[in-house]
C-alpha cells in the first residue's frame, strides 16, 4: 500500500507500508472522482509523515502479526541504493523490538554459499536431540571449525552426516519454514538456493528458542558471536558499535576466478535491549569486493536507522 502526496491515483507514493502496518487517521477526507480518501499520518523508527490513501484501503480491524514495509519506510536513500541493483540484491530485515519487517527482493533465491552451515548445524543438533544426546567432543569440533572458521571439510562432514538434502528437508518441515532448495551431494552444499525471508525466519526461530533446546541454542548462539576476523564481513563489521552479533557470511563463484560473484551476510543484532535480525544477499557480482561493499553498506546503514551512529 503506497501513501501519496495528495488525494488522487496520479499522487507521487510517499512511502510502501504493508500488513499491519499502524496509521493515525486525521480528521482531513477529500473526494476525488466519486471516491474517498482519508489523510492519515504514519511512523518508523527514523522517519515519519502524512500521506493520503484511499477508503478502500483502509480497515478498522485491529492489526495482528508484525508490521511490513518497504525500505523507503525505514530510509529513503537506502531504498532508492537498492532499487539501482534490481533484482541482483535481496534484503529482510527484521525489527524485533518494534515488531516491524523491512522487505526488497526478500521472496527471491539466491545461492547460501557458506551460510548454509547455518542450517546444517541447526538440522544436526535438532538430530542429535531426536536421540536424546549432546554433540560428543569430535562433534563439537567439527561444528565449531564449521561455524566459527568456516571450515568446509567440517562442513561436508555434518552434511554428509545429517544425510544430506533430505536431512535439510526434514528438518525445515519440522520448523515449518519453506524457501530452502538444498542441493544435491553432486551439486555441493554450497549451491543451495535460500530466500533472504527464510534465513531471517530461521534465525528468528533461534533467536526465540522455539528452535533447539536450551542448550543447544546457547551453543549454536555462541559459535555464531564467535566468527573469526576475516569472516565477519557485512553484518559483522558494520553493526553499530558495542553491538552483540551473531552471524554468518557466504560467498561463492560459479565458474571460478572470473567470477560472476555471490555474497551474503546475515544475523541477529543486540545492543541493549534491542535486537533486530538481518539477511543481505547479492547475486551476479563484478568481484567479491562489490558484494562486500553492498552487504556493508546495508548493513550500516539498517544498524543506524534502527539503533542509532555506530
Amino acid at each position: 500500500m503506497a501513501l501519496a502526496d495528495k488525494a488522487s491515483d496520479d499522487g507521487k507514493p510517499e512511502v510502501h507500508l504493508g500488513a499491519n502496518f499502524p496509521l493515525t487517521l486525521t480528521a482531513q477526507t477529500a473526494s476525488v472522482d466519486g471516491d474517498l480518501w482519508y489523510e492519515a499520518n504514519w511512523q518508523t523508527p527514523s522517519l515519519h509523515g502524512t500521506g493520503w490513501l484511499p477508503a478502500s484501503a483502509v480497515t478498522i480491524t485491529q492489526p495482528t502479526g508484525g508490521a511490513v514495509a518497504s525500505f523507503d519506510a525505514l530510509d529513503v536513500n537506502l531504498a532508492s541504493y537498492l532499487a539501482g541493483y534490481g533484482t541482483r540484491v535481496g534484503v529482510d530485515v527484521l525489527d524485533v523490538t518494534r515488531g516491524t519487517s523491512y522487505a526488497y527482493n526478500a521472496d527471491l533465491s539466491f545461492y547460501v554459499a557458506s551460510s548454509m552451515k547455518v542450517p546444517i548445524m541447526l538440522t544436526f543438533l535438532t538430530q542429535l536431540e531426536a536421540k536424546g544426546r549432546e554433540p560428543n567432543d569430535y562433534e563439537l569440533s567439527l561444528l565449531t571449525t564449521m561455524i566459527e572458521n568456516s571450515n568446509n571439510d567440517s562442513a561436508t562432514k555434518l552434511w554428509t552426516d545429517i544425510g544430506y538434502q533430505r536431512g535439510i528437508r526434514a528438518f525445515m518441515r519440522g520448523v515449518g519454514i519453506s524457501g530452502l532448495s538444498p542441493a544435491t551431494p553432486v551439486v555441493g552444499w554450497g549451491y543451495s538456493t535460500i530466500r533472504p525471508s527464510t534465513m531471517v525466519a530461521l534465525l528468528d526461530r533461534l533467536h526465540e528458542g522455539t528452535v533447539l533446546n536450551k542448550a543447544d541454542r546457547k551453543l549454536a548462539i555462541y559459535l555464531m558471536e564467535h566468527i573469526q576476523a576475516d569472516q565477519r564481513v557485512g553484518v559483522g563489521d558494520s553493526s553499530p558499535s558495542g553491538a552483540t552479533v551473531a552471524m554468518k557470511d557466504g560467498w561463492t563463484s560459479i565458474k571460478g576466478p572470473s567470477g560472476p560473484y555471490f555474497m551474503n551476510s546475515s544475523g541477529i543484532v543486540t545492543l541493549g535491549d534491542e535486537t533486530y535480525i538481518i539477511a543481505i544477499y547479492t547475486d551476479s557480482d563484478q568481484s567479491y569486493g562489490e558484494g562486500y561493499k553492498i552487504t556493508r553498506n546495508v548493513a550500516r546503514i539498517v544498524g543506524e536507522r534502527l539503533m542509532g551512529s555506530s
